[in-house]
């Protein structure tokens, strides 16, 4: 750590001078730039401006017979570190076309601009004031509720449809995970949010749990299939654990910290009751799929339980 002090040039300009090895060690002249971001406990973090411009591209070069769900794997972090743009390169056009179609379906953002041969350049084109940790949240909280509550409507959507809701859900988790990763290296995200890091954490977390609850929304529509869900104790059940996630975002997004603590007193409902409905399930037709049934609308409640205690461990 150094200690310097703050000179006045000009008049009133303040200025305090730069460690010499630090410039010599970037390469840093008169007249280069700099990028300065403000900590939230009023620190100023500065990185040559070039070197950030520099991390904000990627080329990525996918060989031919790779795996393409390493190659994937790999566009996604990329995405979700933060780059700005990223150009794909293969031998294999079909390959080149198959991964840069599923990375499209998987991310928000990013769109083709440019493509000659076996190389395309992707960019991220969302200007990020416009798609916040709450707006994104919120749409997340949407698509969820919607997947659950027509997992046992009588009159069901086509599977299809469901699957596309649970691929938004997806790509908006992956988005909350690049925000929060661009929040961690730029404050001004967090100013632009009006959230702390903290609270870009709980995003982050809550998001990854409404994930998992549309995962178990798919299951319980995959488990009844065409079918309609004739008994009323789980139908009501299934209800019961919707509306309690319903409630526990309520509480995250209001900040609602007592409110989210009476929530979680009712996890023991939700135990007692799955136990009494399963008792009565022994020796009835589909016995096992409907405890299934229960087993995920479990989960769920569970679920927006732990919603509720991450705005007692986040906004006490």
């Amino acid at each position: 750590m150094e200690i310097r002090k703050i000179q006045k040039t000009g008049g009133s300009t303040l200025v305090v001078s730069l460690p010499k090895a630090w410039c010599q060690n970037f390469d840093l002249k008169v007249g280069s730039k700099v990028m300065l971001n403000y900590s939230e406990k009023g620190g100023i973090m500065m990185e040559p401006f070039d070197r950030t411009q520099t991390s904000s591209g990627a080329i990525v070069d996918i060989k031919k017979n790779s795996d393409m769900e390493n190659e994937l794997r790999m566009l996604i972090s990329k995405y979700i570190q933060g780059v700005k743009k990223i150009s794909i390169r293969s031998e294999d056009k079909k390959a080149l076309d198959d991964v840069i179609r599923r990375f499209l379906e998987y991310t928000i953002g990013f769109e083709i601009i440019d493509e000659k041969g076996n190389e395309a350049t992707l960019e991220d084109l969302i200007s990020l004031p416009m798609l916040t940790f709450d707006k994104g949240m919120r749409r997340m909280v949407t698509l969820v509720r919607s997947i659950v509550t027509e997992s046992v409507s009588d009159q069901k959507i086509p599977l299809e449809y469901v699957l596309e809701k649970e691929n938004e859900v997806d790509k908006f988790n992956i988005y909350m995970q690049r925000l929060f990763s661009q929040s961690l290296k730029d404050y001004s995200v967090l100013q632009l949010n009006k959230i702390s890091s903290s609270e870009a954490l709980s995003y982050l977390l809550v998001s990854r749990i409404l994930e998992r609850i549309a995962d178990h929304g798919v299951r319980i529509y995959s488990l009844l299939g065409d079918r309609k869900l004739n008994n009323a104790d789980i139908k009501n059940y299934i209800k019961a654990a919707t509306e309690s996630m319903g409630r526990a975002m309520e509480y995250f997004f209001k900040k609602d910290v007592r409110s989210a603590n009476l929530e979680i007193s009712k996890k023991d409902y939700f135990k007692s009751e799955r136990d009494i409905i399963n008792r009565s399930l022994r020796n009835t037709q589909d016995g096992i799929v409907l405890a299934e049934l229960l087993e995920d609308a479990e989960r769920i409640a569970l679920y927006s339980t732990d919603i509720c205690e991450l705005v007692m461990d986040y906004f006490e």
